[in-house]
């Protein structure tokens, strides 16, 4: 990674360096000449015969030779003719800040963009001025170059050295100029402000978060820097020429005071042993506010160039600082994107002190400015490295996320044998209760049923054959009745009541009652029936059903099962006189109402003399109810 980054200062001192005239091998190369001074005031006139020139060599930086002027110059550069027949000639001028205007042989051949005041800025801008050949002079004879320059005082102003060549090649050196001092220059400040965005918005939804403070610091810094290069390709600024220039030299300042804070900020989150001195974030402070404001309130270039040595030392001092701070750190922690931040740190610094000779030469002019590249690697080592730690960050989180999955899983897996424990425990309840409960039906019915048996067998008497085989028959059906309500795979009133009346016909045809059977629509969701429920069920129909045919001395029974939208209601009719209103109910009516109690039915018995009918209403919550107390396990 380091390679890449010298790599990548090597290509642009290459280019910007060793190349920068290239296409102007075969050109006339203009560096004498003559110059006047023509005011600060557009002159509409070209210079008149015997005005005061004065001999120049080329390049004539105002700042040097004229400081704290403004306003309009001549240059006066001569050559003999050395065009061929149909080959296209050209001017052109690396540097002229901040516009100019050409005259050929006393033609006026125009400028690129406004010359009155303030001009456009091309100060940082090739440019190329076609030279027609009709006004070449014949032979031998000299042609005359007048360049009318526009430029502002303390701004490094004035006429680099000229070339007059063929057009096509010229044009190419302007090209390859335009394209490293214009066209990347504002790929760089594109880049700069679209990562700075970036950046930002990180920034901005972490803002809560101290260890995240760099981010905010980094943004503001590349948004400034990406701002500030944009006075390098910005011809007609949006505000006013001074207030744009002062802008971007306080930008400048701006810029070296928020990457000092972002270094500091770094080191501090990246090196827990470091804390920066209390006074530093201040100092940096109070160094932005000065600069802007001291440029910002200034009325002229000249105050402004006045401060701009100063601020600028402080300036290189404060990058000085952030550049060893990240060395530091680099050394400290020893990772290769850290290495990668301060080799890039240590490259912006070199040309950094490069630019800073250049601006502050009076003598020079045409040389590129390679700060704005640099700043490329040196944005792209940090942007990586936040993206690391981002990233780094991202697969804790992933580990994390895994660890707590594996404990989740973990976790239900224990509550899932819990519960299937739970679920045994409940089930084996169940069928205690179950067995409890069969054993107190077998006792209560059965048990008495086989006393009577045995009672009529002792006592021999004449027709007990008849009494003893009704009693066992009774017996046998209420076994049959206990077996149906234990079987686990049948839990549809329909076919438990169904099988119970199938059974009970034989005695009910013998005996010459018809046992009808009438069933309505039933509800598939909610007809199913719990174990202790289905036996209740089960005893009540029986005992119901075994009343009508022992004591109504009816000839129809009728067997109804409906189900409306809240409860399981079954009916036993009879045809027959009816129970007395003077006899009173029996065990078998209590023992009836009592089971309809115990599963949260409701039972009723409705007596005419036109017969009985006997109403039991299963409510579906009431067996949902048996449900949950019949599978519930034991509260830990």
């Amino acid at each position: 990674m380091t390679r890449w980054w010298l790599g990548w200062l090597v290509l642009v001192v290459l280019a910007c360096g060793g190349c920068k005239d290239r296409g102007t091998e075969h050109a006339l190369v203009l560096s004498r000449g003559d110059v006047l001074e023509a005011g600060d005031t557009y002159p509409q006139a070209l210079p008149p015969q015997g005005a005061p020139w004065q001999p120049v060599t080329l390049p004539d930086n105002w700042d040097g030779r004229r400081p704290g002027y403004g306003g309009y110059v001549w240059y006066r550069l001569r050559f003999e003719s050395r065009t061929a027949p149909g080959m296209r000639q050209a001017l052109y001028l690396p540097n002229a800040g901040m516009n100019a205007e050409v005259v050929f042989n006393g033609a006026r051949l125009g400028s690129h963009g406004r010359m009155q005041m303030p001009p456009t800025r091309h100060f940082y801008t090739p440019l190329l001025f076609e030279l027609p050949q009709a006004l070449f002079a014949d032979g031998q004879a000299g042609n005359e170059l007048l360049v009318l320059l526009a430029g502002h005082p303390g701004y490094r102003s004035g006429l680099g050295v000229a070339y007059v060549g063929p057009y096509d090649a010229l044009d190419g050196a302007r090209r390859w100029r335009g394209a490293w001092q214009n066209t990347g220059t504002l790929v760089t400040s594109v880049f700069n402000m679209a990562l700075g965005a970036y950046v930002l918005l990180l920034w901005w939804g972490e803002r809560r978060r101290q260890t995240h403070q760099a981010l905010g610091w980094f943004g503001a810094a590349l948004m400034v820097w990406g701002l500030r290069n944009l006075n390098l390709v910005v011809t007609e600024p949006p505000v006013p020429d001074l207030l744009w220039a002062l802008i971007t030299v306080a930008g400048a300042a701006t810029f070296t005071g928020l990457f000092s804070l972002f270094a500091m900020r770094l080191a501090e989150q990246e090196d827990p042993g470091y804390r920066a001195p209390r006074w530093m974030a201040p100092a940096v402070g109070i160094y932005i506010v000065a600069a802007l404001t001291f440029f910002l309130s200034s009325p002229s270039y000249r105050l402004a160039n006045s401060g701009f040595v100063p601020l600028s030392l402080i300036g290189v001092g404060l990058a000085l600082w952030s550049v060893w701070r990240l060395a530091r750190l680099a050394w400290r922690r020893r990772t290769r994107t850290l290495g990668a931040v301060a080799v890039a740190a240590a490259i912006y610094m070199v040309l950094l002190f490069r630019d800073f000779t250049i601006a502050a030469n009076s003598t020079t002019l045409g040389e590129y400015f390679l700060r704005q590249y640099a700043a490329v690697p040196l944005f792209a080592a940090i942007a990586l490295l936040l993206a690391r730690r981002y990233f780094d960050a991202l697969a804790r989180a992933r580990e994390l996320s895994a660890s707590l999955q594996s404990q989740v899983d973990a976790q239900r897996d224990e509550l899932q044998r819990r519960f299937d424990q739970l679920h045994e425990i409940g089930r084996e309840r169940a069928l205690a209760q179950e067995r409890a409960r069969l054993t107190r039906d077998l006792h209560d019915s059965l048990g008495m049923h086989l006393v009577s048996a045995l009672r009529q067998v002792r006592s021999l008497a004449p027709g007990s054959a008849d009494a003893l085989a009704g009693t066992l028959q009774d017996c046998l059906d209420d076994l049959r009745v206990v077996i149906d309500s234990l079987d686990v795979d049948e839990r549809d009133p329909l076919v438990v009541l169904g099988t119970l009346r199938f059974r009970l016909a034989p005695r009910f045809e013998a005996m010459g009652v018809r046992l009808d059977w009438s069933i309505g629509t039933p509800d598939l969701e909610r007809s199913v029936l719990q174990p202790g429920t289905t036996l209740e069920l089960l005893r009540i129909v029986q005992e119901a059903l075994t009343n009508a045919l022992k004591h109504s001395g009816a000839n129809v029974v009728r067997l109804v099962v409906d189900f409306d939208a809240d409860a399981l209601v079954v009916l036993v009719i009879d045809n027959g006189r009816g129970w007395p209103a003077d006899v009173r109910a029996g065990r078998g009516l209590h023992n009836m109402q009592a089971r309809a109690e115990r599963i949260g039915g409701r039972w009723s018995m409705r007596s005419t003399a036109e017969g009985c009918t006997v109403r039991l209403e299963i409510p579906h919550s009431a067996r949902a109810a048996v449900a949950s107390v019949a599978t519930a396990g034991p509260n830990p």
